[in-house]
């Protein structure tokens, strides 16, 4: 029965917002924030009890249309509910029609644990009780047991069951690893509201169990009730350990496509690594996916999926079978400092190896140490992994993934024509990451209440690992092209391999030549730096160079036929816009006079700005002039 508490007198109203942990631009639907939630949690519950290379498997059932379960046969189980589900002011903005049809999806997990904890327990467990799963899921919000490696942190996660459905409502059924016991418990989270003719306020909980005479709703046990509910929803489950969750009403918006692209898209690594296998069923069409068939699936339907997927999922198939003596192993970070990129992380044999496996288009793997250090803990060495290989296609963005699962929405610097992997699953770093996620696990957020304070150099070790493939890929280009110092050059990205060039011509005798004058002094050494960068250029002042210092950039397509500068149009680019990004660090500011014109003023040696997000296909033409105290223009 369906059991509806009424507010006590003096009680606050709560109406549940939870929702909006997942309405963020990085989660495109309510099936991604589906399969990201419910994943991570299965992920999390794997069995101990099973071998390592036995994967968690995940079934999706999607039943709509025809499929959908008629108004008679649903009818029974919701009939106490529906006074509620059809109340003014309770939130749904579709409530359930009782004469229509109920289409309903069901997601089950099998290798893992089920909801282990006593299930008649009313608070949560204090001091050094064990972990209650079963009291979490159902009874708590804002509340995780989950730790370490565990996926989640906010205990919000399970909300995206009732966001799912239209009635705001689902049902958990588990069967338990460690005593066998099988367990049907229902939920509905509205906001408080009243029912007609009835002057109290309800609260927003309601729970489809066997009320105790004390008020407490516990989970169903009888077999009877439980086979029924099994063949009604077309449960697979039937003693294996594991959670199969019913969400009646499911959303519209959640179809077999949408359900497809979200497992391809957010999981292809774990079910890469075989640690997951997926199906999903619609009663028309049926997919199974895992590390044998996952290239088949990509390919029969990528008219829904892209070709996104396929190319991140061809780098993450090298990632997972790339032997460890293979990878470059950067040096290791000083203890005691915040980590920073520096030409020192690799010697000139490393870098000189990976500039030509990756500019002969091969997949090159680096190891990245870092320390990790808890706020009076101690410090723990860590390490992620990092994939590069060339790819004109590419736009440069990198591909993030902690523990299986892709933080998807990470403002991090890129690399064009780099197709990029960052894998993090290393203990303590994976937990610092962890730590400072979203509840969506969309972004990592260095002031987040889980995570500020929580780590000695936490928001360094966060910029450090976003910025890695950027800073990486600059450090491999700052080492394989000599600085130029002439301040007008052209901006190339990694090099391709050379061709041996053709034979020259034996030289003629030439006739003897007269005396020439001696050759004037060179020039005196540049007083600003002006270094490539990935689809870009960077500009410092050179060591010794008197401050403060007016500087002038002006940039523009390469042409061989004229002045590029005279050449530029604002259709080529213009500095400043969404396209062309300006990164001013240090003492001093940056103006844009025009598309093509930036006015530095330098004011310190730590003053640098970067300006990035040129076409790599075209070559880039700059040229400074430097302006100081009483001095005329000095141009190059």
């Amino acid at each position: 029965m369906w059991v509806f508490r009424k507010k006590n007198p003096g009680e606050k109203i709560r109406n549940p917002i939870q929702g909006e942990f997942f309405a963020t631009d990085a989660i495109t639907g309510p099936a991604q924030a589906l399969v990201r939630e419910s994943f991570q949690n299965s992920l999390d519950a794997q069995s101990e009890a099973l071998p390592d290379s036995a994967p968690v498997r995940v079934r999706i059932k999607l039943a709509t249309g025809r499929f959908a379960l008629s108004p008679d046969r649903v009818r029974t189980l919701f009939e106490t509910a529906y006074p509620h589900l059809l109340a003014s002011g309770n939130g749904l903005r579709s409530p359930p029609d009782p004469s229509k049809p109920c289409p309903y999806l069901v997601i089950e997990d099998f290798g893992t644990t089920g909801l282990s904890g006593d299930p008649a327990t009313e608070d949560p467990p204090a001091g050094d009780d064990p972990r209650n799963p079963f009291y979490l899921f159902f009874r708590a919000e804002g509340l995780s047991g989950k730790t370490g490696l565990r996926l989640g942190r906010w205990g919000v996660g399970k909300f995206v069951f009732p966001r799912s459905s239209m009635a705001s409502t689902h049902f958990g059924f588990t069967v338990r690893e460690d005593d066998g016991r099988r367990l049907l418990l229902g939920a509905v989270t509205l906001k408080a509201h009243r029912l007609p003719d009835d002057p109290a306020m309800y609260t927003p909980d309601g729970l489809w169990g066997v009320e105790r005479r004390d008020g407490l709703v516990e989970p169903m046990e009888d077999r009877p009730t439980i086979e029924e509910f099994r063949q009604l929803f077309d449960i697979s489950r039937s003693t294996e350990p594991g959670l199969s969750v019913v969400i009646p009403w499911v959303d519209e918006e959640i179809s077999f496509a949408a359900l497809l692209a979200a497992v391809v898209n957010d999981y292809f690594y774990p079910i890469l690594n075989r640690r997951l296998v997926v199906e999903i069923d619609d009663g028309e069409q049926r997919v199974f996916l895992d590390h044998s068939t996952l290239d088949g699936v990509i390919n029969k339907w990528r008219g829904d999926l892209g070709d996104k997927p396929a190319e991140s999922v061809a780098l993450a198939q090298r990632a997972a079978v790339f032997a460890d003596d293979k990878r470059i192993v950067l040096a290791s970070q000083p203890v005691g400092s915040a980590p920073k990129w520096s030409d020192d992380l690799l010697t000139k044999d490393q870098l000189e190896d990976a500039v030509k496996s990756i500019a002969a288009g091969e997949v090159v793997a680096f190891r990245v140490p870092v320390h990790v250090r808890p706020k009076g803990g101690e410090t723990k060495e860590s390490w992620f992994d990092i994939y590069l290989r060339s790819d004109k296609s590419s736009d440069g963005r990198p591909v993030f993934i902690r523990e299986g699962i892709i933080i998807s929405d990470l403002k991090a610097r890129r690399a064009r024509e780099i197709r990029s992997l960052v894998i993090v699953e290393d203990e303590p770093i994976a937990s610092l990451l962890g730590d400072s996620e979203n509840p969506a696990h969309t972004q990592w957020q260095k002031d987040s209440s889980n995570f500020k304070g929580k780590y000695t150099f936490g928001p360094s070790v966060i910029d450090f690992v976003v910025n890695s493939v950027g800073e990486l890929v600059a450090l491999l280009n700052r080492g394989t092209n000599e600085r130029d110092h002439s301040l007008t050059f052209d901006v190339f990205s990694i090099p391709k391999p050379e061709t041996p060039a053709p034979p020259s011509p034996a030289p003629r005798p030439e006739p003897p030549r007269p005396p020439q004058p001696p050759e004037p002094p060179a020039p005196p050494a540049p007083r600003v730096n002006v270094d490539k960068t990935p689809g870009g250029f960077v500009v410092r002042p050179a060591p010794g160079l008197a401050l403060p210092r007016t500087v002038t950039v002006q940039c523009a397509y390469n042409v061989s036929s004229a002045n590029p500068l005279k050449k530029w149009h604002p259709a080529d680019f213009a500095v400043g816009s969404r396209d062309i990004v300006v990164d001013q660090t240090g003492a001093g500011s940056v103006a844009v006079k025009s598309g093509n014109v930036l006015m530095l003023e330098m004011l310190g040696a730590d003053f640098s700005v970067a300006v990035t997000g040129f076409d790599t296909n075209r070559d880039l033409y700059v040229k400074t002039s430097i302006k100081s105290n009483g001095d005329g223009d000095s141009q190059a």
